[in-house]
């Protein structure tokens, strides 16, 4: 998207700025960092995480052991055994005292009189503003990386991971078929809530549409009349919500006439994961891609599980050779096939969905020690059933983006299926 209002704005948050020492050895050149009125000496090797969005870009940089201390918003896997300083409403500074942190990351979502309260007691408390295109992205990663990994080596860490991000959504772009010249243009939203606050182009979750080559409907709109009025004259192919908004819409009157609402074309998708900016865009682009060309997910999936199988005939070999590895590997792959599901090839369930196969599939997931489901077994595909899907999905060579295809279904119910541990 060219811009100008976004690259004045970039200019603006000109505070995320790096300083390099003048001096010939490479080493000594990595600090001091200066930033946002801060000066870092030395590699900060503990970290206050205040922001689910920094937390992803942080893990995405390889600087997650930094972090010792985070908001419960920040759920992220890799992060499961950091303790919580509170919600993000209810962030307990006495916590982060009592941990002395060398830096403090926030955003704009840390209520104002935590920043204060942080500030006033002198904490390097480090404010980054979200980026609103792929050039503030690279500068984020840079400014992040360069506090943490030096002038030099820490923003070539940064620049390197925002590129190599980048050039993952346009390797997903060019998987998508162009369209007919006579085909009509689809057209998608996101809806943070039933009432139309929508994810615009001035955001970078909102720019994820035109990787996907879909029109953002609600590209420009800058309230939530705008956006009911831009939903209405558009009729979206596809609604994307946040989790537990795609029952309203598809109760409310305002939506019944949509398309997407009478073709059940509503999906959803966690709204903190949709405004994450580190490899959690490249989940959510997957799954936007994977919704809207469902000819392209059931490819990656027919090769994810043929890899997966004749990766698991070699490892089988190998591990032959080995009494121990023998015994371990029974321990893990011999699971008996629950026929308690009858799979169709066109059995597909996502985000949002209710069906009454949910039930068999979360129990399923549940015997094969993946996720608790402590809300008991219900027929509602949401947040926790994708959750314990993809950690299915990672332990069984699959492309991890919570879907659960008819291939991956039958995987799951087959004695080939890889239980968790």
């Amino acid at each position: 998207m060219n811009n100008i209002k976004r690259l004045m704005a970039a200019a603006i948050a000109g505070v995320l700025i790096i300083s390099a020492a003048a001096c010939s050895d490479s080493s000594a050149n990595e600090y001091p960092v200066k930033i946002a009125g801060h000066t870092f000496d030395a590699k900060p090797e503990s970290v206050v995480c205040l922001s689910d969005s920094v937390a992803d870009i942080l893990i995405a940089c390889g600087y997650a052991d930094a972090i010792i201390a985070k908001t419960d918003e920040c759920d992220q896997e890799e992060l499961d055994n950091i303790p919580s300083v509170g919600a993000r409403d209810s962030i307990s500074v006495q916590k982060i005292a009592s941990v002395s942190p060398d830096v403090v990351f926030t955003d704009r979502t840390v209520p104002e009189e935590v920043l204060e309260e942080l500030n006033e007691d002198d904490y390097n408390v480090l404010n980054m503003i979200k980026a609103h295109d792929s050039k503030e992205l690279s500068i984020l990663y840079e400014s992040i990386s360069a506090v943490m990994g030096g002038n030099e080596t820490g923003r070539e860490n940064g620049e390197k991971k925002a590129s190599s991000l980048l050039q993952s959504f346009d390797a997903m772009e060019r998987t998508i078929p162009d369209r007919d010249e006579n085909e009509a243009q689809i057209t998608a939203c996101y809806l943070y809530d039933v009432d139309g606050t929508a994810a615009t182009d001035d955001a970078m979750c909102g720019q994820l549409f035109n990787y996907a080559k879909v029109l953002n409907v609600c590209a420009a709109s800058e309230t939530s009349l705008n956006t009911s009025e831009a939903i209405k004259l558009s009729n979206p192919n596809y609604i994307f919500c946040d989790v537990g908004v795609k029952k309203q819409i598809m109760s409310d009157e305002r939506y019944k006439n949509l398309d997407a609402v009478k073709n059940k074309k509503v999906y959803e998708i966690d709204a903190k994961t949709f405004d994450r900016q580190g490899d959690s865009m490249t989940e959510v682009l997957s799954f936007i891609i994977q919704t809207i060309y469902p000819e392209l997910k059931s490819q990656t999936n027919e090769e994810s599980i043929e890899t997966s199988e004749s990766s698991e005939v070699s490892e089988t070999s190998a591990k032959e050779e080995s009494k121990n590895e023998s015994s371990k590997t029974e321990k893990t792959t011999k699971v008996k096939a629950d026929n308690s599901l009858e799979i169709t090839d066109d059995m597909e369930f996502g985000q949002g969905d209710e069906n009454e196969a949910i039930k068999n599939i979360q129990q399923r997931l549940k015997d094969l020690g993946y996720g608790k489901f402590e809300d008991g077994i219900t027929d509602y595909f949401g947040e926790q059933t994708a959750k314990a899907f993809k950690a299915f999905q990672k332990k069984n060579g699959l492309d991890q983006d919570g879907y659960a295809s008819a291939e991956a279904l039958r995987l799951l119910f087959s004695d080939k299926a890889k239980a968790a541990g």
